[in-house]
């Protein structure tokens, strides 16, 4: 043996273990004899042992890469790949493999340009260095090259590392992924056409304007067949409109009056939504909104749910009134309300071609009837409807009216306010430098003492 060889064979034995590559060392029978801590992942991966001799499969990729040492044996271990070249050292009659990291070459090699989706590569100056033929639009598009800098639109992303992003190019929509290798401190884009999607999208968030919300959720999850379908249920039914509104419309521009009903029937739909009203229909400035269907929480609590949705709405008009004001309008924002509680047919209504998602039955003329009957800013119910809320909502009798297709005349009652409101309101409390008051009206047994002390007390005052 040439001392040449010996040096060399005294090398390979030594495999030191600082070695940050895998080494592992096979005898010409294919039992394993050595393997450094790198490989040893790899080894407990295919579970091999010391002494034992290694799989077939295994030992025949060894073997042909002695044979052709071009041919590379690539071993996969979790999210790892290697590249492994064998010698074949015969005084020592043994197999040395050395393994090389390639993980990061096989995450470059990933841009074949039969990938359908777009992907491209940016270094971190964000120069673009790549593209396949899939993001061809996009780069036409964004009007860039080879190693030309990136737009804001798309660079401002790359660089701020999120992960997934979306972003409209030309006329198409698309969803980025980002990797980025550090190894090489570039990124890698993976797009992916997402148009079709968005256009779906911006048409269902159209058609959504066109349906309460509830039963636009109904329809696009399945609960509610797109057919001429009707049930009978309990439903508590709402009805507003302003009064004197023909004359207003008479006395404004159309475009000032847009404005103002817009703003007025966007903030009732909006309480509506609140409370889980369901936006049955706008005529004009009148709205119709039902509650029980397509989702009830009970008689008793949609009816709830209704009135105080009402004295809501009751509340906000003197905001709106304000606004209608600062408009240099002369007439009073005024709105009659009309709730009944009936068992009434919803569903969809109409033809083959064309539904309408509404409520109809003697129970939508009554209140229809009451909101007619309301006095200016006021909410005025059925006894059906009082007898499910009184216990929660203070009312007063009103009157007794004669509805459509009722032999005998009808109780209605005023809506006053939420009991735990009166709770609230039991004392007045007042004071300024030098007066101080306070009345609590729940613990006043004689209302007229009170007033004579009042008045008396005034009188000194001023005196």
């Amino acid at each position: 043996m040439k001392n040449g060889d010996k040096k060399l064979i005294n090398i390979l034995k030594k495999f030191p273990d600082k070695n940050p590559n895998p080494v592992i060392r096979l005898s010409d029978e294919g039992i394993l004899e050595y393997y450094n801590n790198p490989s040893k992942g790899i080894v407990e991966f295919y579970g091999f042992k010391l002494g034992s001799k290694v799989s077939d499969i295994f030992f025949n990729e060894v073997k042909k890469t002695v044979l052709k040492s071009e041919h590379n044996f690539e071993i996969k271990h979790k999210a790892l790949s290697y590249h492994f070249k064998a010698i074949y050292t015969k005084e020592l009659k043994s197999i040395n493999m050395y393994g090389t990291d390639i993980t990061a070459k096989k995450v470059i090699d990933k841009f074949p340009d039969s990938n359908p989706n777009p992907v491209l590569r940016i270094d971190s100056k964000g120069k673009l260095n790549y593209f396949n033929k899939a993001s061809t639009y996009i780069i036409e598009s964004l009007c860039v090259d080879v190693n030309a800098k990136l737009p804001k639109q798309i660079l401002n992303k790359v660089l701020e590392e999120k992960e997934k992003f979306e972003l409209s190019i030309g006329t198409k929509d698309y969803l980025f992924n980002l990797v980025k290798v550090k190894e090489f401190n570039f990124f890698l884009l993976y797009g992916t056409d997402i148009t079709d999607t968005k256009d779906k999208e911006r048409i269902l968030k159209k058609l959504s304007k066109y349906f309460s919300p509830q039963v636009y959720r109904s329809i696009f999850s399945g609960e509610l067949d797109v057919a001429i379908n009707t049930s009978r249920k309990n439903l508590t039914i709402f009805f507003s409109d302003i009064k004197g509104f023909t004359t207003l419309t008479e006395k404004l521009e159309p475009e000032i009056l847009t404005e103002l009903i817009t703003n007025y029937l966007t903030e009732m739909t909006n309480i509506a939504i609140e409370y889980g009203g369901t936006v049955d229909k706008y005529i004009g400035d009148a709205i119709m909104i039902f509650f029980g269907d397509p989702i009830s929480n009970g008689v008793k609590k949609d009816a709830i749910a209704c009135v105080s949705m009402a004295l809501k709405m009751k509340q906000r008009l003197k905001t709106l009134r304000k606004s209608w004001e600062l408009a240099g309008l002369s007439e009073s924002l005024d709105v009659r309300m009309g709730i009944n509680s009936d068992v009434c047919t919803v569903g969809n209504f109409g033809s083959v071609d064309r539904l309408d998602y509404t409520v109809l039955g003697n129970g939508v003329n009554l209140a229809s009837r009451l909101e007619s009957s309301a006095s200016s800013n006021e909410i005025l119910i059925s006894e059906n409807t009082y007898n499910l809320i009184k216990k929660e909502i203070k009312c007063k009798f009103f009157d007794e009216i004669r509805a459509k297709g009722k032999a005998h005349s009808l109780k209605t009652f005023q809506v006053i306010s939420m009991k735990s409101d009166q709770k609230v309101q039991s004392q007045i409390r007042a004071s300024e430098e030098g007066f101080k008051l306070l009345i609590d009206k729940n613990k006043i047994k004689d209302k007229d003492s009170v007033i004579t002390l009042l008045e008396d007390s005034i009188e000194k005052l001023i005196s």
